[in-house]
C-alpha cells in the first residue's frame, strides 16, 4: 500500500487508488479577502444550503460554464438547468478546502461527500476557477473535475 499524501484539506487515505479520498474530514479553508474568493465561498453555502438556483444566479444572465466532463452552458437558461436539475438532482455537501485569488479571479478546491462503506467521507472533487465582471456577477467558470 502505498503511503499516505496530504493535500489541501488533509491526508488521502492510501487504500484508495482510483479517488482521492480523505482520511478524516477535511477543515473549511479560510476565505481570503478579494471579492472573488466571497463569491466563491457564497456559491459553496448556496449549493450546501439547497439552493441550486440561488447559485446559478451568481453568474451573469450570458456568463459560460466549463467542465471537461460535458459541453460547455452559455447563458442564464443552460446554467439555471444545469444547477436545478443536474446539481440539484446529485445534492452534494461540499467543502472548500484551498482558496486563491483576489477581486477579479479565484479558484476554490472542493471535497464533496459520498457514502463509502456505509460511512460519510469526502473525497477531492474539483477545483473550480470563478472569473467575476465589474458588477460582482460571475462571467465564466471552468470546473476542473477530478476523475470519479
Amino acid at each position: 500500500m502505498a503511503a499516505p499524501m496530504t493535500i489541501a484539506g488533509g491526508t488521502l487515505d492510501p487504500a484508495f487508488d482510483k479517488v482521492d479520498v480523505y482520511l478524516e474530514t477535511p477543515p473549511s479553508a479560510p476565505v481570503p479577502p478579494g471579492r472573488a474568493c466571497h463569491v466563491a465561498a457564497r456559491y459553496v453555502d448556496l449549493i450546501n444550503g439547497g439552493d441550486y438556483l440561488g447559485a446559478a444566479h451568481l453568474y451573469a444572465d450570458d456568463a459560460t460554464f466549463l467542465e471537461p466532463m460535458r459541453p460547455s452552458l452559455k447563458g442564464r437558461a443552460q446554467i439555471d438547468e444545469f444547477y436545478t436539475k443536474y446539481i440539484g438532482g446529485m445534492k452534494p455537501h461540499v467543502i472548500a478546502v484551498a482558496y486563491t485569488g483576489d477581486d477579479r479571479e479565484c479558484m476554490v478546491a472542493l471535497a464533496n461527500r459520498h457514502m463509502i462503506d456505509g460511512k460519510a467521507r469526502y473525497a477531492l472533487a474539483s477545483v473550480d476557477h470563478f472569473i467575476l465582471r465589474e458588477d460582482g456577477k460571475v462571467d465564466s467558470m471552468v470546473a476542473f473535475a477530478r476523475p470519479r
